[in-house]
């Protein structure tokens, strides 16, 4: 049996505190829940226990609520931290953007609540040991490349600035594109439908705010690169290629517009894991790598048996807590190992698995390395097997043409 959750929930009205007991019964076995409508309040219930999520209002007595969330943040760095509100500006949205994990709209029905609780803490049980779960939880940005940084602040400075330049240049990123892509998709916004291009997300967003988060709050982060043993730049061309071929399969087999765009996102963010690993336990990953290297053994193997979890497991808990497509998630979760999915079917997780193989066959940067193999015997279990072929060869045509663009 699964241990319960422990959730806090922070608001100054105690009826709404009222209200959110009634809304969340459904989970009472499962969720120990508890309330907070004053700054004294919350801080004493910090010291009570670890929480696993923390929901708070925004006007809290005896606390600014950037100040607030930053306590939280510090004392339990390991909790989801959410915030619940009615209406929130612009100037308000700068302040708190890099404290908290996600965004819940007043007034939302039991359902939404108990939904974003619930998905973001789907992957809690599953792996990781706490001090990954703190050191994940506590991730405000991770490091872009320096060059692509640079040049967005000098684009950004312009007074011609054009924004479809500015939304490809951050598509450039994986830690731009993550983080930005995140900002948008929250409630805040207001969106029916999950934006999955940071060129869209930029468009939405305008300038003023794009340029208030990445001049004025540095939503992005130019810095930590220099901790990490490899290629940042590399790493991006082989996630992009991946997100490429996995978005090919999927048009392939009749796959709808929204999957083809997850997949696409999925293969982008599918190593988004290796960045954190990276910067969050440099010394243990530094030793991974050597081990890769020098062993000739893929690196999923090397970080289990150094840190107990691997990139894949760490991208995707780091991509559910921050509220993304539960199929992205999913993705990339599983691209090395399709046995842990749900189901058999075509999804963007199998064509994320095939092309993440593909495109290390295909664009060889590091003949040292250990190849990245499909799992032959599940796509054969599962009916993929008489596709494979077929799907090389569209890869192998998507590749040369995308190389020769690039």
């Amino acid at each position: 049996m699964s241990k319960s959750k422990n959730i806090l929930f922070v608001d100054e009205d105690k009826s709404q505190l009222d209200t959110l007991n009634k809304m969340i019964s459904p989970m009472e076995n499962r969720w120990k829940t508890s309330y907070a409508c004053s700054a004294d309040e919350v801080l004493n219930e910090l010291q009570t226990r670890p929480f696993d999520v923390v929901a708070t209002d925004l006007n809290i007595m005896g606390y600014e609520s950037d100040t607030l969330l930053s306590e939280i943040k510090r004392r339990q760095p390991g909790a989801i931290r959410f915030i619940i509100s009615e209406s929130i500006s612009s100037e308000n949205y700068l302040q708190f953007v890099n404290y908290a994990h996600q965004f819940i709209t007043k007034p939302c029905t039991s359902a939404e609540l108990i939904g974003q609780i619930k998905k973001s803490l789907r992957l809690k049980n599953i792996f990781l040991n706490e001090r990954a779960a703190k050191a994940i939880a506590s991730i405000e940005k991770l490091p872009s490349m320096p060059d692509i940084y640079h040049k967005l602040e000098r684009e950004l400075k312009k007074e011609d600035v054009v924004i479809s330049d500015i939304g490809k240049l951050i598509g450039e990123d994986i830690s731009m594109t993550a983080g930005l892509l995140k900002l948008v998709n929250s409630p805040f916004f207001g969106l029916f439908s999950k934006v999955t291009s940071p060129e869209k997300a930029v468009t939405l967003l305008g300038l003023d705010t794009l340029k208030g988060l990445v001049l004025g709050m540095h939503l992005f982060n130019s810095k930590g690169s220099e901790k990490i043993d490899f290629s940042i730049k590399e790493l991006g061309k082989h996630c992009q290629y991946t997100g490429l071929l996995g978005r090919s399969i999927i048009k392939a087999e009749g796959g709808s517009n929204d999957a083809a765009e997850n997949t696409f996102l999925a293969g982008f963010m599918h190593d988004i894991g290796k960045l954190v690993l990276s910067t969050s336990f440099t010394d243990e990953y530094a030793t991974i790598l050597c081990i890769v290297r020098e062993a000739d053994i893929p690196i999923q193997e090397a970080e289990k048996d150094i840190l107990g979890f691997t990139h894949a497991e760490v991208g995707a808990y780091l991509l559910a807590i921050w509220g993304f497509n539960e199929e992205v998630v999913e993705a990339v979760y599983c691209h090395h190992n399709p046995y842990k999915l749900g189901s058999t079917d075509l999804s963007p997780a199998v064509a994320i698995h095939v092309a993440n193989s593909f495109e290390h066959e295909l664009r060889v940067t590091n003949a040292n390395y250990a190849p990245h193999l499909l799992n032959a015997q599940w796509l054969e279990q599962n009916g993929f097997s008489d596709k494979i072929v077929g799907w090389l060869q569209l890869c192998a045509e998507q590749m040369e043409e995308a190389i020769g663009v690039s």
